[in-house]
């Protein structure tokens, strides 16, 4: 094809792939950092294929930023970070036996001849629907736990790490002797942390009788529960673990890390990860070919609905590390590795009736209400409906038999009508043209499908609005559960968020199943609210599209509401993460009625206090000022201060700190036990500052130093 034919399909195909990759990044947030997924494994899938086709055709369109040459991220700011002692990466999906067979002749071919010298085969593994979890020993001691993160760098959650009941803070004496060379000193685990299905169902039993919120689905919990600051509460939600690869970190005298890694397959592996004492799944298959890895992948699926805790496929892996290694990675995932996706379960029900749920920003949603039956391990009485538009769509009617899906840990769905089953009385439900809540009118924009009720004071929209304020990555406010929102509208003591901080202690006491008690820690947490990081006040708000990852990026580029109020759409759209249509949803909001009012509440009640919301200046100091405009990287274990307290250090003082060494970093700060990023930077030939120079330092930079 030459240019000028090639020409508008380019401009065409740049154009999709600028909104594929804003979608995928959208549903990024969503799955890593919100926990709280919208569309299926599959749907997710199908948009990253798609990405992937135009940039192979379009290879002036590829970018290293794009999706598809990137790992999810769970990074959350209250954590500290840590590196990987080697990258974290995701398995490629697939969906149809065919692609599996695909995958054993790709290798096939791709090994070629070492195969007249040794044999091919592979495992057959549970693919958890949990949460990635990695966990370090030092001479048998648990010292560090790390989430994915991004792939290279995970959060720090050593503390709730300890908390899991598998996972001893000890080992046994001899662990060292499970390795294939002497002298390991220090290793990694890594698995899939989960929450099982009776334990689920256990603490949403006890949230109901509290009054607090359903937890959504089992792998959200536990994602969730990781980030929670109180390892205490994590503890009691008993968290569990399958482990699944092993190595070391550090080998005895003239040996490499590597080599003591080479367990020489991964059932060697997963044997010797059991004879440490820690967990493994007791499903592990080996297969020679196609038709041996179709055979279990059927058991294992005949297996699901009996399982305690939620899986969503298998885990193919080529079982030679030999093997493994010849046919190495890609960019985002091994090359030896498959994840089998089972399809979604159906189940046949009847749709009893259509109900409406208004949420925080005034979307009503069509839920049906279903005659209760087993899916996916789990008992269904409602699906979501989406819209009216897809209602339609289907043509779905109260009375209809319907056939239910239940894609991974997504809200279950209708997924078609049995319309040859209909008898005649079955009803359709028209789009409301009032509100059901608080009977205003409803509107619907012409870009939009969703159908939304403008009120700003109806009870369901504030409640919703409240529930998101009170939300962990908001404000936290411990005790403020759904009973407690609904009973502060119902007795018109709160009709905001800003009215929480002009709640008396006594009032609420003396409330229904209130008291003194529990009066005291709401007014201590709303006390605690006010002091909440700028990142967390912006999410609070309650912004469209603004997620825990926006808020932050808001955070980092705006010193105060007041600063923030007056962002362009244009210079929002140029921040990492927002892009145009984030950036003018963003503005809508302030210029919005509703918006408006939300900030002028909360800064009446000193929620916003700009000399609390500004970072770090970008210099503090007059005079000679060393640290002003260096780039810095911190590693290793401080004692005087945290790495968090040293980096706000440095930063008040005008440098600058990122994760990573490069060649523009201007001095690493290393406390004890540094690793890979000393000997990086010592490589580079940078600047090293021990601990106490970096005091010495930093003592010397105060406005009364010398």
């Amino acid at each position: 094809m030459d240019q000028g034919k090639k020409s508008p399909d380019l401009v065409q195909a740049r154009a999709e792939v600028v909104r594929l990759r804003a979608e995928i990044q959208h549903h990024d947030r969503l799955y890593y950092q919100d926990a709280s997924p919208e569309i299926t494994d599959a749907q997710y899938d199908s948009l990253d294929r798609r990405l992937q086709d135009l940039e192979a055709l379009y290879p002036e369109l590829v970018d290293a930023d794009s999706p598809t040459a990137a790992v999810g991220a769970d990074t959350d700011s209250r954590f500290s970070n840590a590196p990987h002692s080697r990258p974290m990466l995701s398995l490629a999906n697939s969906y149809e036996l065919a692609e599996v067979e695909a995958f054993d002749a790709r290798l096939r071919k791709d090994l070629g001849a070492r195969l007249e010298r040794e044999a091919l085969s592979y495992t057959v593994e549970p693919k958890m629907d949990g949460v990635a979890l990695a966990v370090r020993y030092t001479d048998g001691k648990l010292v560090m736990g790390l989430t994915r993160g991004d792939g290279k760098n995970g959060d720090v959650i050593t503390n709730n790490a300890a908390t899991f009941r598998e996972i001893p803070s000890v080992l046994a004496a001899d662990w060292a002797d499970k390795f294939p060379t002497a002298g390991v000193s220090s290793f990694e685990v890594r698995g899939e942390a989960y929450l099982s299905l009776s334990r689920f169902q256990t603490l949403n039993v006890e949230r109901e009788t509290e009054g607090l919120e359903q937890l959504a689905n089992p792998r959200n919990a536990t994602a969730g529960t990781l980030k929670t600051l109180d390892s205490e509460e994590v503890r009691r939600r008993q968290l569990s673990v399958f482990f699944y690869q092993l190595f070391p970190l550090q080998a005895g005298a003239g040996v490499e890390p590597e080599a003591a890694h080479e367990f020489p397959d991964h059932i060697t592996e997963m044997a010797a990860i059991e004879a440490l004492g820690l967990p493994t799944n007791s499903f592990l298959r080996e297969a020679v070919d196609a038709a041996e890895l179709e055979t279990h992948l059927v058991e294992l699926e005949g297996l699901r609905t009996s399982l305690d805790y939620q899986i969503d496929g298998a885990v193919i892996k080529v079982n030679s590390r030999d093997l493994q290694n010849l046919v190495g990675f890609t960019a985002k995932a091994p090359r030896w590795g498959l994840a089998f996706k089972f399809a979604a379960e159906e189940a046949v029900t009847r749709l009893r009736e259509i109900t409406l749920q208004v949420g925080r920003t005034g979307v009503i949603t069509p839920v049906a209400e279903l005659e209760p039956v087993a899916l996916a391990g789990s008992t269904v009485s409602r699906a979501t409906l989406h819209n009216w538009d897809e209602m339609e769509r289907k043509d779905i009617r109260i009375g209809d038999q319907v056939v239910v899906v239940k894609g991974g840990d997504i809200i279950p769905k209708v997924l078609r009508v049995l319309v040859e089953q209909r008898t005649g009385d079955e009803v359709q439900v028209p789009q409301p043209a009032e509100c059901p809540v608080c009977g205003e009118p409803t509107s619907r924009a012409e870009d939009e499908v969703a159908l939304r009720c403008l009120n700003p004071l109806c009870p369901a929209v504030l409640a919703g609005r409240l529930r998101h304020f009170a939300s962990r990555n908001a404000c936290d406010i411990e005790g403020l559960g759904g009973r407690s929102i609904d009973l502060f509208l119902e007795t018109k003591m709160v009709q905001g968020p800003g009215d929480l901080f002009r709640l008396k202690q006594d009032v609420v006491a003396a409330l229904p199943g209130w008291g003194d008690k529990s009066a005291d820690r709401l007014m201590q947490s709303l006390a605690q609210a006010k002091a909440r990081p700028w990142a967390a006040k912006v999410f609070a708000l309650g912004i469209p599209q603004v997620g825990v990852s926006t808020a932050l990026t808001l955070a980092r580029n705006f010193k105060n509401m007041a600063a923030l109020r007056q962002a362009t759409a244009e210079g929002l759209a140029d921040l990492p993460d927002i892009g145009p249509i984030v950036g003018e949803t963003i503005v809508a909001f302030f210029a919005s009625e509703g918006g408006a009012e939300l900030v002028a509440d909360l800064n009446d009640v000193k929620f916003f206090r700009d000399e609390e919301d500004l970072p770090p200046p970008e210099v503090v100091v007059t005079g000679d000022n060393w640290f002003a405009g260096k780039v810095f990287v911190l590693t290793g274990t401080m004692e005087s201060m945290t790495r968090d307290a040293a980096r706000k250090e440095i930063e008040a003082l005008g440098g600058k700190v990122t994760g990573s060494v490069s060649k523009k970093t201007d001095c690493l700060v290393a406390g004890a036990k540094a690793g890979s990023k000393l000997t990086k930077a010592e490589k580079l030939g940078l600047e090293i500052l021990d601990e106490e120079s970096f005091i010495k330092r930093l003592a010397a930079n105060q406005p009364d130093g010398e």
